[in-house]
């Protein structure tokens, strides 16, 4: 019941996605943000991470390099390094997107979802006319690729919806400077299925998600100068293939996760 009451409320999304909903702001100052990049910028953030149970603590930075800015496209090319435990993983992908922040391609060799990977620097889609504080807009997102790990073919299917609301003006303060700022707050609802392939064997999984957060933009550039979310999942893994063998006919683990992520600009550099 819960999973079609979702897909209804993402139906709707989806048929007023971009739309700014809100009754009275007359005198309200507004806000008009787009992404001001230019070519060879480059925008260092420090992303960490506490996860619950298990409790354990990720750190790691990310840098998006402006690789090219041309009309109203942008392309991006994102370099991750996380560490957790001691163990290091890096990650690299690239995006072509608007000024308002549609994304319009990602390339990865792995599985990259920025809406609800907030490990990754967030791209906040905005609206396509002013808005002022109150204001609420929606964007979804549905996705499907493949890619290989270890030669073994890996297939995901993700979609969900976002919810923006305009918080108002505050001046923030990190390792970059000081920035005038719109906050934004986003509440992301998504279903991620993935299934790993291997020796005519597969394992299915199915997260089911929410993230509630607040995004403070530069109101110059449309950047973000800083974010804090709380997030909340839970994925089913089917290993029923796989024990299928042995007698088994249904195995399941269900494993529920909560973290808190923040991430803060460090510096702006121009090669």
């Amino acid at each position: 019941m819960k999973l079609k009451l979702f897909l209804i409320v993402i139906t709707l999304f989806m048929l007023t996605a971009g739309c700014i909903t809100n009754s009275q702001h007359t005198t309200q100052e507004k806000y008009d943000l787009k992404y001001d990049f230019e070519k060879g910028e480059q925008y260092s953030y420090e992303v960490l991470a506490t996860i619950e149970k298990p409790n354990t603590k990720v750190s790691g930075t990310t840098e998006v390099h402006v690789v090219n800015t041309e009309n109203d496209h942008i392309n991006l090319k994102v370099l991750t390094e996380t560490t957790a435990n001691t163990k290091s993983e890096e990650e690299n992908y690239y995006i072509n997107m608007n000024t308002r922040g549609k994304v319009t391609k990602l390339s990865s060799n792995n599985l990259i979802v920025p809406e609800i990977q907030l490990e990754l620097v967030s791209i906040l889609q905005y609206p396509e006319k002013e808005f002022a504080k109150g204001d609420i807009w929606n964007s979804y997102f549905n996705k499907n690729d493949s890619f290989f790990i270890d030669d073994n073919l890996v297939e995901y299917t993700v979609f969900g919806n976002n919810t923006y609301e305009c918080l108002g003006r505050d001046e923030i303060s990190v390792n970059a400077g000081k920035f005038d700022c719109v906050a934004i707050g986003t509440t992301t609802n998504y279903i991620l299925d993935v299934e790993f392939k291997s020796e005519n064997k597969s394992i299915h999984l199915k997260t089911i998600g929410t993230t509630l957060g607040e995004n403070w933009i530069d109101l110059d550039r449309g950047i973000l100068i800083k974010s804090e979310y709380n997030l909340d999942k839970n994925t089913i893994t089917n290993y029923s293939e796989i024990y299928k063998e042995i007698g088994i006919e249904n195995a399941y683990r269900e494993t529920p996760l909560k973290s808190y992520i923040t991430s803060e600009l460090l510096n702006i550099e121009v090669d």
